[in-house]
């Protein structure tokens, strides 16, 4: 699972990179509904969590475009029932579900992502001997004082959560996963449109970034999923599926790069 990500909001190399491309819904457009509803539209952000958007690029009328789609997809459900099964990972070996029946070999893109965020225990990190208890206690002390400023500043009465009472032993923690080299990741996406909307709609995008096994290292530090990260070129490959079968897209799935990540203790904000 991938709680959240880091994404590029800007890509300035996209022309040189993908050709000639058409920017939907522009961040003005998108701007002028966070005004309105921030709550359905949160301001745009380079950390994107579930229900928030980001910038995907995907194939359409011959050309690679990218669109503003929200973290999350929907699966092949009318009505408002899509809301309650909505997803934001796909794992690689479940994509022939009928959960993804709508998306899989329908709508692939990929978006660029510079780290990734997950919930791990804290006695799972700490065998992983990169961070100590120590550290982990000043993050949740931190964590919980700015919770409290943040109450009282609302004139409101601090109380303590449960979680925040028990041992941090017992505890989850998040910790953010970045690529040692510092290098961009592509990672693959699918994607469908809001069952309430027509698809030639603004904002109606959902995507789910496709997970599979980890690697030793975000093993050992406690979690047991990473996203799937495309050799260079195969981004391509993968939005022009049409002459592919699913299994020809499940090797090329396969054919990851492979990264090494190193690990830090992450703010939940």
């Amino acid at each position: 699972m991938c709680y959240s990500v880091l994404v590029r909001k800007t890509i300035t190399d996209s022309q040189k990179r993908y050709g000639a491309i058409a920017f939907r819904n522009a961040e003005e457009d998108y701007a002028m509904r966070a005004a309105a509803d921030p709550k359905h539209f949160p301001p745009l952000s380079s950390r994107v969590y579930p229900g928030h958007f980001a910038s995907v690029f995907f194939k359409d009328a011959g050309r690679i475009q990218v669109e503003l789609m929200r973290y999350g997809t929907y699966p092949p459900i009318d009505g408002a029932a899509a809301k309650k099964y909505t997803s934001f990972n796909a794992r690689s070996d479940n994509l022939r579900s009928h959960f993804w029946s709508n998306a899989f070999m329908h709508h692939h893109g990929f978006v660029i992502v510079t780290a990734f965020f997950e919930w791990v225990s804290v006695r799972d990190l700490l065998k992983a001997g990169t961070v100590t208890i120590s550290e982990v206690e000043a993050n949740f002390q931190r964590q919980q004082e700015e919770r409290k400023t943040r109450i009282l500043a609302s004139g409101k009465k601090y109380k303590p959560t449960p979680t925040e009472l028990k041992s941090p032993i017992d505890r989850q923690i998040i910790i953010q996963f970045t690529p040692e080299d510092g290098s961009d990741l592509v990672v693959p996406v699918i994607f469908s449109r809001n069952p309430n909307q027509s698809s030639e709609s603004a904002f109606s995008g959902g995507f789910a970034i496709i997970t599979d096994e980890p690697p030793p290292e975000i093993s050992r530090a406690g979690h047991d999923r990473c996203p799937v990260i495309l050799e260079s070129g195969a981004e391509l490959e993968w939005l022009n599926f049409e002459d592919k079968n699913a299994h020809d897209l499940e090797i090329l799935l396969d054919r990851r790069r492979r990264t090494f990540f190193r690990h830090q203790l992450a703010d939940a904000s």
